[in-house]
């Protein structure tokens, strides 16, 4: 199994702070999706603020990719709920899992 992850990821690397899975065990266009998540990280650095980055999670029978979301400093603790109903409500579940997928592809 693959695991492709941006590389700039690195930073948060051991600081994973939330998880909350938007899709377990789904079927899209033939491809069997085992778990398609948005993930909160937190690293304070060195200037002693809190960072936080919001990836979006997908993990197939073969492969898994990971990419970030959104990022910022000190960001509120319910960021992770906004971003999740942000891309149900609106951006599209589908529409994300599709670009993924494509990711994955080229590779």
């Amino acid at each position: 199994m693959t695991f492709k992850r941006d590389s700039d990821l690195n930073h948060w690397k051991n600081d994973l702070v939330r998880s909350i899975t938007i899709l377990k065990k789904y079927v899209i266009d033939g491809r069997k999706v085992n778990n398609f998540e948005v993930r909160q990280y937190t690293h304070q650095c060195i200037y002693d603020k809190n960072h936080t980055v919001y990836t979006i999670y997908l993990e197939t029978v073969d492969n898994k990719i990971e990419t970030k979301y959104n990022q910022g400093t000190q960001m509120s603790d319910n960021n992770i709920e906004t971003i999740v109903q942000s891309i149900t409500n609106f951006n599209g579940v589908y529409s994300i899992i599709n670009r993924l997928l494509i990711e994955l592809d080229s590779t």
